[in-house]
């Protein structure tokens, strides 16, 4: 076989370009360069990521120090346009199906919350971008890099394309891997950097469809215009996502109640994705925006989408994200490079950098976020990866610039690329600092702020409460963050050790019973069908309540959680009977109480209830099995009446101000009952009366130095009370009798209580409630009352503990 090694001093390199074996001697260097760069990137990850540097900085240095190994030159010979045949493709491949998989991880909820704030600070750094290009290409005209363009026009609308576009897949990588998406402002900027992305994708195509860059062009069907291949490839791509969702709904109704679909639906949906995208490049655009909108449309519900997962992510993880990134280390010619080169690959970045910067800062304001926060935002917003190499042979054949250009562009991609992991890594450490110092509490939230939650479940059958309770909270459900739905499971001790787990789980289903993993996918796949929230869970294999804890209190801080509903370890028996059926949970309740980022609740689920509804169905689902409750403060019907006890305190304040939450839904009704020593009920009162006939502009006046259960209940009176959203009930006790009377009496009445935990409430109150309060020493001696009724009528319990945030002096 024939190889392009200049070996003899009399051949003309000219002809060495193209040589007809070639492609087997770039296939076998492109397998060693991968392999290079894998292990190369692994080793330099072990020291970058005690910075908190993306994975991305790292395979990106692995391929700059694989290019200067010389393999190029050593297996074939290679020059700027031959290295685009070898990368180009797997390139193109790359981005296609990493966007799918960005796309089908979107939290669609909290984007459509946040889209006006996610286009005005993409439009606002592209108009920035835009504009800074315009200025300076009117100084390059006719000289860039020593080389006469062809008309200023094409050269203003490429340079135009190369400083505003932003590399969506470099941004979504980076902040998924650090976990920026789990915040608003990391959402904003992944959103607004996939917004760059398609702005410039259209006008990249737009460019490429005028006459002005079609001028003899050899890749153009006679009679068939470029811009009705446009349409044609806009058709197609409309049609398909159209048309994805009832397809998928489809293999999903096939394959009800398994974990994976079979493998011929799997490998049709993959050939189905991979032509509709192929199919656009075919025609001569970029199918990075059909794959993106495909993964956008797939049903996040079902087993299709946990399949289509589990089968890309591991090798789009491991093998081609690496390689991905390396490339654009791996591009580099060491033997041309030179100052001539190097600084307007400088120039470039910060000339993007420029315009990114004006742009998130004249959008600051209206964001609401500090001036240094956007402009480090600009910096990760500048990221151009591979986009702008894309297009290096029209820009080449079109005359805008000459070759040492292009060089200095993939300078400029890799410098913008690397810089971007120390900005992300300040965003990073930002946003851990601000949620570690905020007071992550239901109370600090106004009703219009947003509440991440995270779920925690041990079981199918435990899991319905808990989500039934999610759903309540949301009002919206279209415009809810992803909720992380934490299952706790064990694997049996005696075969864990010999078979892995997806073997017991084919074993489990072919004796006839499916696995635990399985039976919880089922139930989450109803309620996210019936109900819109999207839960996103998350398996983990239970090794105990202290690493259990830790898991759970992780996972709340890695969501940014401000609430955490946790099964409390009082489970119903089958004759009404509470009891602690596995130390273990009581050990994890224990534990997350004590370790919890932000706020806790223990919910005491009572799924066998004789009378009313119960948290076991959605509620699109309750009123055809539920009897009828009216609202207690009008006629209207509500499938469940609820209460909230308050005796004071900062746990009790958690627990109305969770159910004044759930009084937002118009599903709810609430009673708040207020427990009032009558020793103290005059004083207790009068201030409150006081301020009442005052009106609300002496409130402040009133109670400035006043007790702050006072003004808390004050304001839930003026906000739900009187707006007839809350019954408001004081119940004046003389002994604790009377307390444990009121509340066993709420048995048959309420189909949830929400209690705080206590430990910080009035000491007259608590006085004769001690065997309560040792016996519940997790819950309370409130919630002991409530949780140990063993009447079939009493309806479920849920225990709130207000997060503390510690105060400790940082050294300097």
């Amino acid at each position: 076989m024939a190889r392009s090694l200049p070996i003899c001093p009399q051949i003309d390199t000219a002809v060495l370009t193209r040589v007809p074996g070639v492609s087997l001697d770039m296939l076998f260097l492109v397998v060693i360069q991968a392999l290079a760069v894998i292990f190369l990137a692994r080793f330099l990850h072990l020291f970058l990521r005690r910075y908190n540097q993306p994975s991305a900085v790292s395979q990106i240095l692995a391929g700059v120090a694989v290019g200067g190994m010389g393999l190029r030159n050593a297996i074939v010979h290679v020059d700027v346009d031959d290295v685009e045949d070898m990368y180009g493709g797997y390139i193109s491949a790359a981005r296609v199906v990493y966007m799918f998989l960005v796309g089908l991880d979107l939290d669609l909820g909290a984007l459509r919350n946040a889209t006006r704030r996610c286009v005005a600070l993409a439009y606002a750094t592209v108009a920035a971008s835009l504009l800074v290009a315009a200025i300076v290409s009117s100084g390059m005209y006719g000289s860039m890099m020593h080389s006469p363009v062809k008309t200023p026009e094409l050269l203003a609308a490429t340079l135009m394309l190369a400083l505003t576009n932003t590399s969506s897949i470099t941004v979504a990588r980076v902040a998924g891997e650090l976990n920026l998406t789990v915040s608003e402002n990391g959402r904003l900027v992944v959103a607004a950097a996939i917004i760059t992305n398609l702005i410039c994708v259209v006008g990249d195509g737009l460019l490429s469809s005028t006459t002005l860059a079609r001028e003899k062009s050899e890749d153009m069907y006679r009679g068939s215009p470029q811009i009705k291949k446009g349409f044609l490839a806009l058709a197609v791509a409309g049609v398909a996502v159209w048309r994805v969702r009832p397809m998928v709904t489809r293999i999903n109704k096939r394959n009800a109640g398994q974990h994976h679909v079979r493998g011929r639906d799997l490998v049709t949906i993959l050939l189905t994705i991979w032509f509709i995208s192929s199919f656009q490049q075919l025609l001569g655009f970029d199918g990075m925006p059909t794959s993106l909108a495909l993964g956008m449309a797939f049903p996040r519900e079902g087993p299709a989408a946990r399949t289509v997962a589990d089968a890309l992510v591991p090798p789009i993880n491991g093998i081609v994200l690496p390689f991905y990134f390396a490339t654009i280390g791996m591009r580099l010619d060491y033997n041309s490079m030179s100052g001539a080169i190097i600084v307007p690959g400088m120039l470039l970045t910060l000339l993007g950098l420029v315009g990114k910067a004006v742009g998130a800062a004249a959008a600051s304001s209206y964001l609401n976020i500090p001036v240094s926060e956007a402009l480090r935002y600009s910096v990760l917003l500048n990221v151009k990866g591979h986009v702008d190499t894309m297009n290096m042979k029209f820009a080449k054949s079109e005359g805008v610039w000459a070759e040492q250009a292009l060089y200095a562009m993939i300078i400029g991609n890799l410098i913008s690329t690397v810089i971007a992991g120390p900005a992300a890594a300040a965003v990073l450490r930002r946003e851990k600092e601000e949620y570690r110092t905020r007071h992550q509490a239901v109370e600090s939230l106004g009703p219009e702020q947003e509440l991440r939650m995270l779920a925690c479940a041990h079981g199918a059958h435990a899991a319905p409460g808990i989500l039934s309770l999610v759903e309540l909270l949301v009002s919206a459900p279209h415009e809810q963050p992803a909720v992380p739905l934490f299952h706790f499971f064990e694997v049996p001790r005696d075969r864990s050790a010999r078979t892995p787990y997806h073997q017991q789980t084919r074993d489990d289903e072919d004796k006839g019973g499916p696995d635990a993993v399985t039976q919880m996918n089922r139930v989450v796949d109803v309620f996210s069908r019936a109900t819109g929230v999207y839960f996103r869970q998350v398996d983990v294999v239970s090794l105990g309540a202290t690493r259990d804890a830790a898991v759970a209190c992780r996972g709340a801080e890695d969501a940014h959680a401000g609430l955490v509903l946790v099964p409390c370890y009082k489970e119903q028996r089958f004759d009404g009977k509470m009891a602690c059926r596995l130390e273990e949970r009581w050990k994890l309740n224990a534990e997350v109480l004590a370790r919890a980022p932000c706020t806790v609740g223990l919910l005491v689920d009572r799924p066998y209830r004789h009378s009313g509804t119960s948290f076991q169905t959605p509620i699109s689902v309750a009123p055809e099995s539920g009897r009828t409750l009216v609202h207690p403060c009008s006629d209207r019907t509500v499938t469940h009446v609820i209460a909230a006890v308050f005796l004071g305190g900062p746990d009790d304040r958690e627990a109305v101000s969770f159910a004044c939450r759930l009084a937002e839904h118009p599903a709810i009704g609430l009673t708040v009952f207020r427990f009032v020593k009558r020793s103290t009920y005059d004083t207790v009162t009068s201030s409150a009366s006081r301020a009442y006939a005052a009106g609300g502009d002496e409130l402040d006046v009133e109670f400035q130095e006043g007790d702050v259960d006072e003004r808390f209940l004050w304001r839930f009176y003026e906000n739900y009370a009187s707006r007839e959203l809350a019954m408001y009930v004081e119940k004046v006790v003389e002994s604790p009798a009377d307390v444990v009377e009121t509340l066993e009496g709420m048995a048959g009445m309420f189909s949830l209580v929400v209690a705080g935990r206590g430990g910080r409430q009035p000491v007259e109150l608590m006085a004769g409630l001690e065997r309560w309060a040792e016996a519940g020493s997790e819950i309370g001696p409130v919630a002991e009352i409530l949780a140990s009724n063993e009447s079939l009528e009493m309806g479920s319990v849920l225990v709130m503990q207000q997060h503390t945030v510690a105060l400790t002096p940082t050294s300097r």
